[in-house]
């Protein structure tokens, strides 16, 4: 009798524990499910933050390296430097050979541009130049009026302290024409007021030639036609002492 209520019992106590062991693996898989939701709202903040800071370093990095302003450099070498918002120096570049070699010894990218003016007017090869009576121009192009105004301030002040040293501003489009020409802008500048006043003028005459004979050329022509060139007057001069370009702000 008793072996017979024991084999009746059984299968109710297997069921248990059955119920019990698919309790648990129910527990077990929702458990489961749960971490791997956590870990997938991990990964996705993670990497929602890797795309933020990867944006952010790249408009950091545009911003940064984005010029807003440009300033011609032109004696017998022609260069340009390139500035962008932060009045940082980005890219250097030259436009006849002597530029090339100019912008090439030149350690001036990331500067602030006054200090990139102060140490390209005291480079060797610029003040030779000046010290044998060739005249140097400094050409401003930009779009934000604002910092083109700062600029053209500390500009002049670097000329005034230097000698043969002047001040234009030009246009962006002007520069876009003359780069189309293989020339700096301050020298494409200079060759248009001269073309003005004499049409036989060539562009490739006035590559060869340096800034003092070009402006040599138009106040002799000027002169002649009773008037200076209203495209490229003497805007800012220096007789000054040399003692570089001022306050450098960093």
């Amino acid at each position: 009798m008793k072996n017979k209520i024991k084999a009746a019992l059984e299968p109710i106590h297997a069921e248990e524990h059955l119920k019990a062991n698919t309790r648990q693996y129910v527990f077990d898989r929702m458990a489961e499910k749960k971490e791997k939701r956590k870990l997938l709202r991990r990964w996705s903040m993670l990497a929602a933050a890797a795309c933020f800071v990867c944006a952010f370093l790249a408009g950091g990095y545009y911003l940064y390296f984005t010029p807003t302003a440009f300033i011609s450099v032109d004696v017998n070498p022609s260069l340009e430097i390139e500035v962008n918002r932060f009045d940082r120096v980005i890219e250097v570049k030259g436009y006849n050979r002597d530029g090339r070699e100019l912008a090439e010894s030149l350690d001036i990218r990331h500067l602030n541009y006054q200090e990139a003016l102060d140490r390209i007017l005291e480079d060797e090869s610029i003040k030779a130049c000046l010290k044998e009576e060739e005249e140097l121009s400094l050409t401003l192009a930009g779009e934000n009026e604002r910092q083109c105004a700062e600029i053209r301030r500390d500009m002049e002040s670097c000329a005034s302290e230097h000698e043969n040293v002047y001040c234009h501003s030009g246009s962006v489009k002007q520069r876009e024409h003359a780069h189309a020409a293989g020339v700096s802008f301050g020298k494409y500048q200079a060759f248009l007021a001269l073309n003005e006043l004499d049409p036989s003028v060539t562009l490739e005459e006035v590559r060869a030639m340096t800034m003092r004979e070009i402006r040599d050329r138009i106040r002799a022509l000027s002169e002649n036609q009773g008037g200076q060139n209203p495209d490229y007057q003497e805007e800012s001069y220096g007789h000054g002492n040399g003692k570089g370009c001022g306050h450098h702000r960093h």
